[in-house]
């Protein structure tokens, strides 16, 4: 039975070492809550490979702050004994369960305290002994739901989850499902609103009035232009007169007397 001293805060500052209660960590509990258990926790292995589905994108260990980039170069680093990193690679899925809704573990502020100011990513070592009873109390608390814990909800993962109108796999507007997963209304011409693909719509589907039945622009009549369109008789090629069709575009007498 692990111990727990505190509930998570509106602001995980102490915890995650994110400042105020704005910035990525506030909306990442937003964004992550599942109605699942309160402290539903996945593993280190989980958070190493879904970096998309990250509640924050900075995280402090021990006073140094870290960016995601950096978090995942270190989850990818091997322990080669290293305490250090052992124990870095479960404080980085305490610390994103905690900010994904769980509640904290009183081994999340011991662990910072002997990491302290030393640098994970840049040759900074401790000792397996020193690191081992923390490194096993994260290692439980990061595994004691994961098997039966859904995995925080994320857009674009082609699975429809709760909250989400649609997931087509992808997080690109236009496509029926919009990058927030929400049901796109198709393009339809003729509604008055100029949709993807479409050059114009004015609200019908007439053509001859400046935009085509198909929600192309149409290109006013012209006469001379050797197009007859509507409201022509005849259309030569030209505008002069005298040649059969007139500089309106009319049909003209041509008839020659004899000599």
């Amino acid at each position: 039975m692990k111990t727990r001293f505190v509930r998570l805060t509106s602001c995980l500052i102490a915890v995650l070492g994110v400042s105020a209660c704005t910035g990525s960590a506030t909306e990442g509990v937003a964004a992550q809550q599942t109605g699942t258990a309160e402290d539903c926790t996945l593993t280190q292995g989980y958070w190493k490979n879904h970096e998309e589905a990250w509640p924050v994108t900075s995280l402090t260990l021990g006073t140094v702050t870290y960016t995601q980039a950096e978090l995942l170069a270190i989850l990818q680093t091997p322990v080669k004994g290293n305490g250090l990193i052992s124990l870095a690679h479960q404080l980085i899925a305490a610390k994103l369960n905690v900010a994904a809704g769980a509640e904290v573990d009183a081994s999340i502020a011991a662990a910072d305290a002997l990491i302290g100011s030393l640098d994970i990513d840049g040759g900074g070592y401790l000792s397996p002994s020193s690191t081992s009873a923390l490194v096993g109390a994260l290692t439980a608390f990061n595994e004691s739901t994961g098997d039966n814990c859904a995995p925080p909800p994320v857009c674009g993962d082609g699975h429809v989850d709760e909250g989400e109108e649609c997931d087509d796999g992808n997080t690109t507007s236009g496509d029926g499902c919009s990058a927030t997963c929400e049901i796109e209304t198709p393009p339809c011409c003729g509604d008055g609103h100029v949709d993807p693909g479409e050059e114009c719509d004015d609200g019908n589907t007439t053509s001859g009035d400046g935009c085509s039945a198909t929600c192309e622009i149409e290109t006013p009549p012209c006469c001379g232009d050797g197009h007859v369109d509507p409201g022509e008789e005849c259309d030569d090629g030209n505008t002069t007169n005298g040649d059969g069709c007139s500089a309106t575009c009319q049909l003209e007498d041509t008839c020659v007397c004899p000599t």
